[in-house]
């Protein structure tokens, strides 16, 4: 029996790519493609993730010929029912393992390569062709081609049967590598360690196929910088920004259109566009969102990365819209895409906006404000709005020069957070899931309190806080009751009224907590009729969720 591999799934968080369960990123799969591909023996190949890791105190109960670890959070964010592995914890693994050989690649690779750990090699290109080389006794780091990635994305599709969570799994796809910009953004790692590198369409579609026969329904094509540019021809630049190919980006959707329509593809999600090209080329994004818009599954989102809508640090950083440009992306995205079907908004904008890069002012922050604003007031509708700190990678610019923003700087910053979050996030949520929205299938993940945490597969999905124990890892149908921060309150359908405690009372819409005490003290109800008599300001499609019984 030839030499055993591990494969130890940290995961990642990348600008143009999420592995964070339920989401499995390429690479790990590309590992175990790879690893096959250089005749390894299945029964050789083990993976395990860091969650399960955790609980062994980060110690590997056998030896490996190698282990090789996958992991960065070089998009720090908050995940429900999963940690990210840290540095601290990468490099604990390593020191605490130390006869065996280890290979650390992804984002963490640069982050943790300047230590000195014997036992590991930090590779800085793909680890994927690191581990292929590896298993052939050559080991190499360099670039993987374009033909080992359409094989081994094909082979290494098996390894979801392998992770604990199949089949509630939703798979990242990648198009391309790189950013179709002339210039890139300062702080980011896509442009700049990523060579621009399309993948066939016949390629992308086998490994989808691939992981269907592996039991998987839910996909997101997130995998890159900006799906509005997979195969561009690079005929014509505006501003910095190719002219987009529809017909390439509509006939790639047309055909996951077809697996969704036979069933095959429960869910489908995208994830990064560029605000830039829907700005320079508003006509061709129109028509390229409309295919997509025909293909996908409801409730989905097309992150914009705006960073920043104060002139100055556009200007400094390479960024990609000003705020009256980035209010027509918006208006573009929910002319397509706002329609509801199965009750959710088919795809709408999300934003991201970056805090601490090169250039801010103390004004920076109100323009990012009122720029969001502008978004609220016009009647638009925002999934989310993402914003972060600046993550200083190596080998961007902005990571380069970083420094950390004064007191002032970061005062500034936090005031103006919490503006957006209390005046524009919570007319955003009242907007996409308005109190009686129904939520299918959301997996219950984590109970805090008196709360059941439960989020739907799909990318960027709502948290609903439930005020009912719920089995983890069930699946439950809810309804949106009320509101919170960044997260909606529901309950399991269908709402039994005569049984539901005060506290879950008090959290619908229109009730609180005096309208509660009166509905206890008036169950049981026969009917929608009395309800509204006892509750009046209670919504019409709550009450339509209502059982009697």
């Amino acid at each position: 029996m030839g030499e055993r591999f591990l494969i130890l799934d940290c995961y990642v968080d990348e600008p143009a790519c999420l592995g964070v369960p339920p989401f499995v990123a390429p690479y790990p799969r590309y590992v175990h493609g790879a690893l096959l591909n250089a005749g390894v023996a299945p029964a050789s190949i083990e993976y395990l993730t860091i969650d399960a890791l955790r609980a062994t105190g980060y110690r590997l109960g056998d030896r490996y010929g190698a282990a090789f670890i996958i992991g960065g959070a070089v998009v720090p964010g908050k995940y429900l029912g999963h940690r990210i592995g840290t540095t601290g914890e990468i490099v604990r693994i390593i020191e605490g393992n130390p006869r065996q050989e280890f290979a650390a690649g992804g984002m963490i690779a640069p982050l943790i390569a300047g230590g000195h750990r014997p036992n590991c090699v930090s590779v800085l290109c793909d680890i994927e062709l690191y581990a292929h080389t590896r298993a052939l006794c050559r080991p190499s780091d360099g670039r993987r081609t374009a033909a080992q990635t359409a094989r081994w994305g094909v082979d290494g599709a098996a390894l979801v049967r392998l992770h604990p969570d199949h089949p509630n799994l939703i798979c990242e796809i990648e198009t391309y590598r790189g950013c179709a910009r002339l210039s890139h953004c300062s702080f980011c790692s896509e442009g700049a360690t990523h060579r621009l590198e399309f993948r066939d369409e016949e390629d992308i579609l086998a490994e989808i196929d691939a992981l269907i026969d592996a039991g998987i329904s839910r996909f997101r094509i997130g995998r890159q910088a900006d799906i509005l540019q997979y195969k561009t021809p690079f005929a014509e630049f505006r501003n910095g920004f190719p002219r987009p190919s529809v017909d390439r980006v509509s006939g790639l959707f047309g055909e996951l259109k077809k697996r969704r329509d036979a069933g095959s593809i429960r869910v489908l999600n995208i994830d990064n566009g560029n605000p830039g090209t829907i700005a320079n080329f508003p006509e061709e994004s129109a028509a390229i969102l409309s295919s997509i818009v025909d293909a996908i599954t409801p409730g989905d989102t097309i992150a914009l990365g705006v960073e920043s809508l104060d002139p100055a640090v556009i200007g400094r950083n390479s960024l990609k819209v000003n705020a009256t440009e980035l209010l027509g992306v918006v208006r573009l995205v929910n002319d397509i895409g706002g329609r509801r079907v199965e009750g959710l908004p088919v795809l709408l904008p999300g934003i991201n906006l970056i805090h601490g890069l090169p250039g801010e002012r103390m004004d920076t922050f109100r323009m990012n404000f009122e720029g969001l604003a502008a978004i609220a007031d016009a009647g638009l509708m925002l999934k989310r709005i993402n914003i972060r700190k600046l993550l200083p990678f190596p080998g961007t610019a902005a990571g380069e020069s970083f420094r950390e923003p004064p007191a002032r700087l970061r005062n500034r910053y936090e005031y103006f957070k919490k503006r957006i979050r209390d005046e524009i996030d919570r007319v955003m949520l009242e907007r996409v899931y308005p109190a009686g929205t129904i939520l299918r299938d959301t997996l219950v993940e984590e109970r805090r309190y008196e709360y059941s945490l439960a989020k739907q597969i799909a990318s960027y999905s709502i948290t609903a806080a439930i005020p009912v124990a719920l089995p983890l890892k069930s699946f439950v149908d809810v309804m949106v009751v009320g509101h919170r921060e960044r997260s909606v309150t529901a309950l399991p359908l269908p709402i039994g009224i005569n049984a539901l405690p005060a506290k879950a009372l008090e959290l619908i819409s229109g009730v609180g907590k005096k309208s509660a005490r009166e509905l206890v003290l008036r169950r049981p109800f026969a009917g929608p009729g009395e309800v509204r008599t006892a509750a009046p300001s209670i919504p019409d499609a709550v009450i339509e969720g209502m059982v009697f019984d």
